[in-house]
């Protein structure tokens, strides 16, 4: 993160106005996918990795302050 604040940039993937997303997810819809579907499952999938994420964050920190704890 400190590397990427130093020398790089973080710009959106899509531009502000959503650029051609509707006619891409036109194209997804138009071959058999459903995108409502997709959507959810896209949501869902990613709000249980950040909750893994963040549990396991806290895990690490808890253990560091333990460890530190005994140390002093």
């Amino acid at each position: 993160m400190k590397a990427l604040a130093d020398h790089g940039s973080s710009g959106g993937i899509l531009t502000a106005d959503g650029g051609d997303s509707e006619k891409v997810l036109a194209r997804f819809a138009a071959a058999g996918v459903d995108v409502d579907a997709l959507a959810t499952t896209l949501q869902d999938e990613g709000a249980k990795s950040f909750v893994a994420s963040w549990i396991e964050l806290m895990d690490v920190i808890a253990s560091k302050t333990a460890a530190l704890d005994k140390a002093s």
